[in-house]
C-alpha cells in the first residue's frame, strides 16, 4: 500500500511539470529599427499564435537572442553574447504585429554578471552573421518552460538601423 501511494505521489507531481499542451508559435520576422533612445532595437514581428495570452504566468516573459551559434535558451543556461526584452502588443496603421525592445549583453565569467555591448562590439559580431536566432520565451510556474519556433532577425537589418541613429 506504501508503494502504491507513493507511486500515486510521484504521478501526481510529475503531471504538474508536465508539456504545456499549448500551440508552437511560428514567429515572422518584419523588421528592425533603433529605439529613440539609441540603446536598445525595437524589433517587429507576427506570430500564428497570440502570444501573450499563452499562460497565466509571465514569469521570463520576451523575446530572446542569440547573436551567435549558441542556442541553449532555457533559463538556466547564459548565451554568451544575447539579447532579450519584453514583447508587447501593437495595433497601428501597418496592422496588428508584437514589438519586442531588445538590449544585447555579453555575460562575464561570474553567473549573473552582464555587461551591455558597446555599438562596435555588436557590429563587430553581426558583421560575422547573416542572421541572429530569437525565440519567444515564457517560463511558466506548472508546465516546461515554452519557447516558440526560432525566428531569424536578418543582422543586415540590425546593421542598417544601427547607422539610421
Amino acid at each position: 500500500m506504501r508503494s502504491f501511494v507513493f507511486c500515486l505521489l510521484v504521478v501526481l507531481c510529475a503531471s504538474c511539470s508536465s508539456n504545456h499542451g499549448r500551440p508552437i508559435a511560428t514567429l515572422y520576422y518584419k523588421k528592425v529599427e533603433i529605439a529613440p533612445s539609441g540603446n536598445t532595437y525595437l524589433i517587429s514581428f507576427t506570430s500564428d499564435v497570440e502570444l501573450l495570452g499563452l499562460f497565466k504566468s509571465k514569469i521570463g516573459e520576451g523575446l530572446v537572442c542569440a547573436l551567435e551559434d549558441d542556442l541553449d535558451f532555457f533559463v538556466g543556461h547564459y548565451i554568451k553574447r544575447s539579447g532579450r526584452g519584453a514583447v508587447e502588443f501593437v495595433k497601428d496603421s501597418s496592422g496588428e504585429h508584437y514589438i519586442s525592445t531588445i538590449l544585447f549583453r555579453e555575460a562575464g565569467e561570474l553567473q549573473g554578471k552582464e555587461t551591455i555591448l558597446t555599438d562596435q562590439a555588436l557590429r563587430e559580431i553581426l558583421d560575422k552573421r547573416e542572421f541572429m536566432a530569437c525565440t519567444f520565451r515564457v517560463h511558466t510556474t506548472s508546465y516546461k518552460t515554452y519557447f516558440s519556433n526560432v525566428m531569424r532577425v536578418p543582422t543586415a537589418d540590425l546593421l542598417r538601423a544601427a547607422t539610421q541613429e
